[in-house]
């Protein structure tokens, strides 16, 4: 029973708290939105309030009305008010200035009969702003300077200046409400600035960043105070100035015109261009530079100098003796100096140069003058002369000619003696040099000449003439003598006379010497004839025979004269028949003989070393040295004997140092030569040569060279390497043996089934001993077929010449063999029925030197 009171208690006392909660939610009333009872915003900028009633039931509220501060009704606009839904008034500001700051109210009636109304203060504050606040600002370094920037506001903000982030604090900074004041602007006043407002009242905080340059205003470094300008050509002037950029140049002329804009110059920065200088173009031109922090300018003077001008050179005519005055005539700014020469020549004539030449130089009016006097004038003034006028706005030079009148002269006449003979026709040449030219008449023996074309024929030109003399008409006319030609002018004649002589072959040859002589060749000494025939001898000619053999057999050779005289090849203890005759142009002359008997074979001439005594070698351990082949005088040259050691030289010349090198030379070609390696570096050595025949050896000839300094091998001189050499000829000897060896052992096995090989082929395989005989009856056939196939001889290419002592005689040198038995160890060569087979070796030592020209003469050119 309780139990249910409670309950019951409890739901009533849930049923009045939900009936008082309910009464207060419905109670009427005015809000305005923002919800605010006091609002800040900036003037100038839009602003809008909404008053509404709650609870919003439809048509509860009505006649809503705004106020203004001094109690006027707001109308309806825009500004103004509107209604906003079915129970809100809207109030709205478009520019609202701060004057309209205030308490603004809302009133309305509930149910038409209750009255509600609601207020709100409004502060329309003047937001920041930045007068007068450029972003980027520029300083001028050494002057005071200012940043500028005025914050404002309503209420007026508080102002914070910071550089880099960092508090301005400087002695030489004032703060002012306008801005920075810098006493002294330095090159570190530079940087990005920032200025703070702050409105205490409101809040409101703002910033503006500022970059500061610290500019350094132009200053001219480099003008030519003063230019010199050539009329007619450009001219550049250069103005540079230091300064912060960008620098902007301008130049004026003497009449302050701006000369980016005027005709005939041009401004390219600091460069001013001056195109084709005007004579008149002189004066003060000045550079103006300009950046943000100021200007300078300075001048530069215009000196225009005109190059000179010769306005007069006459050519001249003057008969010889006579005088002659050049007169040259120049204009030029500065004036200019003046100058005659000769053609062919670079130094000026002077005054008293010859005591015919006067110099003049004066000054008349703008003009320079100078006078060139010739006295007595001759054919050599004649030419042309070069007047120079020369300032320091250059030079330039005029031709003048002096032509000088003359009687004929005769004496560049080439031959007064001309050699002609039969059937050779004679060309007799006359020149005349003359001004004006001469006219040229021909006589002969002083009588005039009558022209036929049988006798004569003429040709000629301008101050020459030629006179073609037929000799083959001899026999019916007289054509040999004195000719002799005239030239006359207006000035006078002159003449000439032409000795034609008859021209003849020439004489016998005085006498034939008999100069140098060997075993094989002759050098001839040969005097000319007393009778040339009046022309020069041209060569001789050489007839040579041997004396047993008919004269068909005779030999000719032609010799230029002068040239030497040599015959080679000749043979030993033979007797030889000679002539000789001198040939000029006209033909050969009477031949001269006589009769030579050779001696015998002897020892070859001494060879002909190319190489330069004391001749430095390109390498520090070996040389090439080469030589001629020498005359071998009868006998063929076998070998070449090198020899050669070291040297030093003392008072008497070149010794000896240490042992020697010996080495032949057995091949060779027209230029042989020998190279010597592994020679010490930087030392002497001296290189002997002879040439060798069966008869014996030349006188040795001799040359001393020199090694590179550098690095070498090992010196073959030394013991050491004597012995090393051995073993290496050695040991090369016994590698060659061996393969030969095998060669021919591999060679039989395949062509003729026998040999070492062989034998071993059928021991390996195991062939019964009754196959052996016919390994034999192989080994057999093998020798036979080698003997059929070399006629019985076995040639070998390994040739090693006996010594001259073991020679045979000289008719049987050329089918000289040295034979050598061979004994074949092979069993397949044994037979108790046939006879042994001897493998010969046949060698030819037969070695002639190379044949040349018909002289022994070596030529030193390397090969």
């Amino acid at each position: 029973m309780m139990t249910s009171l409670r309950r019951i208690d409890i739901i009533v006392l849930i049923i009045s708290v939900f009936r008082l909660v309910h009464c207060q939610e419905i109670e009427p009333r005015l809000i305005i939105s923002p919800p605010q009872s006091y609002l800040s915003t900036p003037a100038g900028k839009p602003f809008g309030l909404v008053c509404s009633g709650e609870p919003d039931n439809e048509g509860s509220f009505n006649e809503m009305k705004w106020y203004k501060p001094n109690g006027e009704i707001i109308p309806e606009g825009t500004p103004g008010v509107k209604m906003f839904g079915e129970s809100s008034l809207k109030l709205s500001f478009v520019n609202p200035t701060v004057d309209e700051s205030g308490t603004y109210r809302c009133t309305g009636l509930y149910s038409s009969s209750k009255s509600l109304e609601v207020e709100v203060e409004i502060n329309f504050y003047e937001d920041i702003k930045f007068e007068d606040c450029a972003e980027v600002q520029d300083l001028v370094v050494g002057k005071e300077g200012r940043i500028n920037c005025r914050p404002i506001g309503n209420p007026q903000p508080a102002i914070n200046w910071e550089k880099n982030k960092k508090r301005v604090q400087s002695e030489r900074i004032m703060v002012t409400p306008s801005g920075i004041v810098i006493s002294s602007v330095a090159s570190e006043d530079a940087g990005l600035y920032t200025v703070e407002a702050f409105v205490l009242a409101t809040g409101i905080n703002k910033y503006r960043n500022i970059t500061v340059n610290v500019l350094t205003p132009p200053k001219i470094i480099e003008l030519p105070e003063d230019v010199i300008a050539i009329q007619g050509q450009d001219k550049d002037i250069f103005c540079r100035a230091d300064g912060s950029e960008p620098l902007i140049y301008s130049w004026f002329d003497p009449n302050m015109r701006n000369l980016s804009t005027v005709e005939g110059f041009k401004v390219d920065g600091e460069k001013l261009t001056l195109y084709k200088v005007d004579r008149n173009a002189g004066g003060e031109y000045k550079c103006q530079v300009n950046n943000r922090a100021g200007e300078d300018s300075e001048i530069v003077r215009v000196e225009v100098q005109v190059p000179p001008t010769i306005v007069q050179f006459d050519n001249l005519t003057r008969e010889e003796t006579k005088e002659a005055l050049f007169e040259c005539r120049a204009e030029g700014v500065p004036r200019p100096s003046l100058s005659i020469r000769r053609d062919n020549s670079f130094q000026p004539i002077e005054d008293g140069q010859e005591e015919r030449i006067e110099v003049e130089e004066v000054e008349e009016n703008d003009q320079k003058v100078i006078r060139l006097s010739i006295s007595n004038v001759k054919r050599s003034d004649d030419g042309l002369y070069y007047c120079k006028a020369s300032n320091t706005a250059g030079h330039v030079e005029r031709t003048g000619h002096l032509e000088v009148q003359f009687r004929p002269d005769m004496s560049a006449t080439p031959f007064t003696t001309v050699k002609a003979w039969s059937a050779n026709p004679a060309n007799l040449s006359c020149i005349a040099e003359a001004n004006p030219n001469a006219t040229l008449t021909w006589k002969f023996q002083n009588e005039p000449i009558e022209f036929d074309e049988q006798r004569y024929k003429l040709y000629g030109g301008v101050s020459y003439s030629n006179l073609l003399v037929y000799t083959d008409k001899r026999a019916q006319y007289e054509v040999f003598g004195v000719y002799t030609c005239e030239a006359r002018n207006k000035f006078g004649e002159n003449s000439i006379n032409i000795n034609l002589e008859e021209a003849t072959a020439p004489g016998q040859v005085t006498q034939i010497v008999f100069d140098k002589v060997t075993s094989t060749t002759i050098t001839f000494r040969l005097m000319g004839p007393g009778n040339t025939g009046g022309l020069p001898i041209l060569a001789y000619i050489m007839k040579y025979r041997l004396a047993e053999e008919p004269v068909e057999r005779t030999i000719t050779i032609e010799w230029s004269k002068d040239s030497p005289y040599i015959l080679s090849e000749l043979k030993p203890r033979a007797k030889y028949h000679f002539s000789v005759a001198a040939r000029n142009i006209v033909g050969e002359g009477t031949y001269k003989t006589a009769e030579y008997i050779m001696p015998e074979e002897t020892v070859p001439e001494p060879p002909s070393i190319i190489t330069e005594p004391e001749t430095i070698s390109d390498y520090p351990d070996r040389f090439e040295v080469r030589w001629n082949v020498p005359s071998d005088n009868g006998e063929p040259i076998l070998y070449f004997q090198i020899r050669y050691f070291k040297v030093e030289r003392d008072l008497k010349g070149w010794a000896q140092v240490g042992k020697a090198v010996d080495d032949n030379v057995r091949n060779w070609v027209e230029k042989p030569s020998y190279e010597l390696n592994g020679l010490a570096s930087d030392t002497y050595y001296k290189i002997e040569i002879r040439a060798t025949n069966k008869i014996g050896n030349s006188i040795p000839e001799s040359v001393v060279i020199k090694t590179r300094a550098g690095e070498t091998t090992h010196d073959p001189l030394s013991k050491d390497g004597e012995e090393l050499n051995i073993y290496i000829i050695i040991a090369i000897v016994l590698v060659a043996l061996l393969v030969f060896l095998v060669i021919l052992d591999v060679t039989c096995f395949f062509r003729f089934h026998c040999g070492l090989l062989y034998l071993m082929r059928y021991k390996t395989c195991g062939r019964s001993s009754e196959k052996m005989p016919s390994a034999m009856e192989d080994g057999r056939a093998c020798v036979k077929e080698v003997s059929t196939a070399t006629n019985g001889k076995i040639k070998s290419d390994i040739k090693s010449p006996p010594s001259p002592d073991q020679l045979p005689p000289p008719d049987k040198l050329s089918n000289y063999e040295e034979k050598f038995k061979t004994e074949v160890d092979n069993p397949a060569f044994e037979n108790r029925d046939a006879r042994p087979v001897d493998l010969i070796i046949d060698e030819n030592f037969k070695n002639k030197s190379p044949k040349g020209s018909k002289t022994s003469i070596g030529k030193s050119s390397p090969v």
